[in-house]
């Protein structure tokens, strides 16, 4: 089954699975194994850090914050368990890259080297820059991050859980200050927390959105994402070049 395919699947299944108040990264679905192969874990010291997503042979895309270009930085790809990788690629971080204006740009391109590039997971693909995201829609979050609400107790094993997009009026009613640059979706029915922050928001297969900050982990007000398709001229410019502009 293509991979999109097996992803749009497991998305109806893992939301058929939650119970009425909707999931948490911290308490939904384990994503099988085949699922989510673009996922990648950002680490330092070889410690999870942050998450991220292959979205070239060149490129892994992740939030500003979730800076690892020490030189004990790495990615980590093609697996779902953290400490019993299956199908573990480690990838040396040669650079990273950020937009050089705006303000509240919480987004980072990590250029790899890859030796063995027809080895690397499948790619997502990033949603057109003309469709947006609508309110109400159903997408997806996944991570590696806590388990319990104050985020002591982390999982090795990769979850991910069903978000509802929410309108910018509703989010800035929260979370006031929020910037056009931002999708955000309810976070009374759960989503993501500190460590998860750098994976994608996945609408219809697509990756739209970059999880942002959230350590409080609190599942009361909005998670907020960076709208990739504000980025998408620089992030085109950069894979293209096959290096960070």
């Amino acid at each position: 089954m293509h991979a999109l395919h097996k992803l749009l699947l497991f998305q109806v299944l893992a939301s058929l699975g939650q119970n009425a108040d909707g999931s948490r990264i911290m308490k939904g679905a384990i994503a099988p194994d085949d699922t989510y192969e673009f996922l990648v874990s950002l680490q330092s010291n070889k410690k999870h850090v942050c998450g991220g997503f292959l979205i070239s042979e060149d490129f892994v895309l992740t939030a500003a914050h979730c800076s690892a270009d020490d030189e004990d930085g790495m990615v980590v790809l093609g697996t779902h368990h953290l400490s019993k990788p299956r199908n573990k690629i480690k990838e040396h971080i040669e650079s990273t890259c950020k937009p050089t204006t705006g303000i509240g740009n919480d987004i980072m391109l990590i250029k790899i080297n890859s030796k063995k590039p027809d080895d690397l997971p499948e790619k997502i693909q990033l949603q057109d820059p003309e469709t947006d995201v609508t309110e109400n829609e159903k997408c997806q979050v996944a991570g590696w991050g806590p388990v319990e609400n104050d985020g002591s107790v982390r999982v090795d094993q990769l979850r991910v859980v069903d978000v509802t997009v929410i309108s910018q009026k509703a989010c800035k009613d929260q979370i006031p200050g929020l910037r056009a640059n931002a999708i955000c979706t309810g976070g009374k029915q759960g989503g993501f927390c500190k460590s998860d922050a750098g994976g994608p928001l996945v609408c219809k297969g697509k990756a739209v959105g970059i999880a942002t900050v959230n350590d409080n982990c609190s599942f009361g007000l909005p998670n907020v994402y960076i709208d990739i398709s504000k980025y998408r001229s620089w992030i085109n410019r950069c894979i293209e070049a096959k290096k960070c502009l």
